[in-house]
């Protein structure tokens, strides 16, 4: 079975897309087959993914307008007897083993009729099939490319769409920034996961016979990922340190108590497994080894947009793409060590999500 994880936090801005982009493409590089779902309708991944070509794969008279997951699953949600079928992913610009899923608009326009579905507990035999018809496209998907880990993107909200796909998701990775608000956002996040537990726990078995049955379990922790700050000597600027410290704290004392209460981590063992693979100096908290903390991303501005015109992530930028670019003198040197920095923790935090979530 493939590895599903979800990319998740309700706080906006904290990096999700890109961090989903940057973890399947360097799961491809591990030699993995790596699908990206995008459940976000603002479809950033997509067209992060896809590159130039995006809006093409939209366009009315492409033959592949209708290859996405909302088009996929609609003929279900609007009582069509017409069955979910499988078609040809793309793949990434530049990197033919990372497929997408690519997301659409409208999808957004499903969460009422899921929501109505998840309240009437499958007592309606029309909404039956709704809960588990985002798990029937992904899975086709991945048996017909092969996938060995779906990473999924999904939109900044607590509502019925993102517990659907919490719920059909095997591990979750929380993204997040050292700001108040995402300090805040953990108390919800705990909150929100509870109850979505709870409601599966009640009433999920009444979609097990469905045509397009809900599968049992849901996503477990699997870490939290820093970004966005600023660096000092090579480390989290003081004030940027001090807020990140503040969300390791809030994570360690109530997030993952709150989890383990709702069976959503992982054993003990597979985090100290985790923990063991070493972070570079950067990317680590400089004070102790966290548990539940995959790595502190630090802000390569410069290299980070560089590495977008080139249709590719940071870690991904070859000599060859900077003397394309003309770049010389120390503006080549910095974005070289940048590239550098940022392929050991994206390769660091791979191994990580590897270790945990295949610990037996």
């Amino acid at each position: 079975m493939p590895h599903r994880i979800l990319l998740f936090n309700h706080k906006g801005g904290v990096g999700k897309t890109t961090s989903a982009y940057n973890i399947g493409w360097k799961l491809t590089q591990k030699g993995y087959r790596v699908l990206l779902v995008d459940g976000d309708s603002q479809v950033n991944l997509t067209a992060r993914a896809l590159g130039e070509g995006f809006e093409d794969y939209y366009a009315e008279n492409s033959n592949t307008r209708l290859n996405n997951i909302y088009d996929a699953v609609r003929p279900v949600f609007e009582g069509r007897p017409q069955p979910i079928e499988g078609f040809t992913c793309p793949t990434a610009e530049n990197n033919p083993n990372l497929y997408i899923l690519p997301g659409h608009p409208d999808l957004s326009a499903l969460e009422g009729q899921i929501s109505l579905a998840q309240e009437t507990r499958g007592t309606l035999s029309v909404t039956k099939n709704l809960p588990g018809a985002l798990h029937r496209i992904i899975s086709i998907l991945e048996g017909v490319h092969n996938i060995d880990y779906s990473i999924i993107d999904i939109n900044p909200g607590l509502g019925a769409l993102n517990q659907n796909f919490f719920m059909i998701s095997g591990a979750f990775i929380v993204p997040t920034n050292p700001d108040p608000f995402s300090l805040m956002s953990l108390k919800t996040l705990g909150l929100e996961i509870e109850k979505w537990v709870n409601w599966k726990e009640k009433f999920g078995s009444a979609f097990f016979d469905a045509t397009y049955p809900l599968p049992e379990g849901w996503a477990k922790f699997v870490g939290a990922l820093h970004s966005r700050f600023n660096r000092h000597k090579s480390k989290a600027a003081g004030r940027y340190h001090e807020r990140l410290t503040q969300i390791d704290n809030r994570i360690e004392e109530e997030f993952v108590p709150r989890l383990v209460s709702a069976n959503c981590v992982f054993k003990k063992q597979a985090y100290e497994e985790g923990a063991k693979i070493q972070l570079p100096e950067a990317a680590a908290d400089p004070e102790r080894i966290r548990l539940y903390a995959l790595a502190r991303i630090p802000d390569f501005a410069q290299a980070s947009h560089i590495a977008s015109e080139l249709g590719k992530p940071v870690f991904s930028v070859s000599d060859s793409d900077l003397r394309q670019l003309d770049l010389r003198g120390n503006v080549k040197t910095s974005v070289q060590q940048n590239v550098e920095t940022f392929d050991k923790i994206f390769d660091a935090v791979c191994d990580k999500i590897i270790a945990i979530v295949n610990y037996d």
